[in-house]
């Protein structure tokens, strides 16, 4: 019943922005995140592995019960103990992060906060654009970013002034407790599907790939804390997490920059993108290829079902344009207040202080 109330209610935007996304949300993030920051292991797994022991025992009580009360009558008490399972976590889900995703839509409240009128889909010319000024940007700090090749560890070090600041720009309260960044068993999915980490919503707690290129850790961190502060729409916790990397040193602006020349050249038809991959210095290109190679590993197939689960899950959280919301981070970056990042950063500043 609770759950049902959860979903179903019509929860008012801002009512959830103030109370729940900056209030209660927060209050619990900061415990949960620090209590599971104190454990390498990762707690969606210990979790999986309770869920499946409980599967594993209803089982060997069904088989119980049917031998003792008929299959129709067990199979009745599996479908109303299924229900009550499902209303508890669906229950936890919204209270501990799903709310998130009842909150205004970030760049609405953008648009109104800096009297822009409208924050159309880019043109084919902003995309192009974009895409010369990112691989610039890439260029120029590629070869500090190479010498320092990040661990996650090390970028976890570093990320939380830079995500703070980015927050701040925004007018939105900081990151409580930044989350340590965790492994999990599902790793070999993850390179199947195309993941490159996520937010466990029941523990709060940042998962992350342990195969990516050094030039694409940053970013996805960021992106990831992003959803821990409570940006569940995909573009939000991008374009978040871009303005972060935006604000660090070379190496985090390097992730930045060449998180958006792959977002940027995907929109762009591809006559267009072939030509600003001629003009793209070699290094970037030799970078962009590695990760066309680690992509690779994907399976399509597995891909493809992931992200049908992700698309479906997606809209039943009010996120009508489901998977494709990825994509929607352009329109966000398009935005002054992340544009003028991009346009600000001068190449001489670029490794020592790049904050405009």
């Amino acid at each position: 019943m609770v759950a049902v109330l959860l979903l179903s209610m019509p929860w008012p935007s801002g009512l959830i922005e103030t109370f729940y996304s900056r209030g209660i949300y927060r209050i619990g993030q900061s415990f949960l995140t620090t209590i599971t920051n104190l454990t390498p292991w990762t707690w969606l797994d210990v979790l999986a592995a309770i869920a499946l022991g409980l599967v594993l025992r209803r089982a060997v009580l069904l088989l119980k019960d049917a031998r003792t009360s008929g299959w129709l009558s067990a199979a009745a008490q599996l479908g109303r103990r299924a229900v009550r399972a499902a209303g508890v976590v669906l229950a936890i889900f919204c209270v501990f992060w799903g709310l998130n995703y009842r909150r205004p839509p970030l760049g609405q409240t953008l648009v109104a906060e800096h009297v822009t009128p409208t924050a159309p889909p880019p043109s084919v010319d902003d995309l192009r654009a974009l895409a010369i000024d990112a691989g610039n940007l890439a260029a120029r700090t590629r070869g500090q970013a190479r010498h320092a090749l990040l661990s996650y560890e090390a970028i976890a070090e570093q990320l939380p002034g830079p995500f703070n600041e980015a927050l701040a720009r925004l007018h939105r309260p900081p990151l409580s407790v930044p989350g340590r960044p965790k492994y999990t068993v599902f790793t070999p999915f993850f390179t199947r599907a195309g993941v490159t980490g996520m937010v466990d919503p029941f523990a709060l707690e940042s998962l992350v790939h342990p195969d990516l290129l050094p030039f694409e850790r940053p970013f996805v961190l960021a992106h990831e804390w992003a959803h821990l502060a409570g940006y569940a729409d995909e573009a939000e916790a991008s374009a978040i997490g871009w303005s972060a990397c935006m604000r660090g040193d070379a190496s985090l602006v390097n992730s930045a920059a060449m998180s958006l020349v792959v977002e940027a050249g995907a929109a762009l038809p591809r006559a267009v993108w072939a030509e600003v991959l001629a003009r793209t210095d070699p290094g970037v290109v030799d970078d962009l290829r590695a990760l066309n190679e680690r992509l690779a590993a994907i399976h399509p197939r597995v891909r493809d079902v992931s992200f049908k689960v992700y698309d479906e899950y997606l809209k039943a959280n009010n996120v009508n344009d489901g998977v494709a919301s990825y994509s929607r981070v352009l329109q966000l970056v398009m935005l002054p207040v992340f544009r003028d990042q991009l346009n600000d950063l001068r190449y001489d500043r670029v490794g020592r202080d790049p904050r405009p």
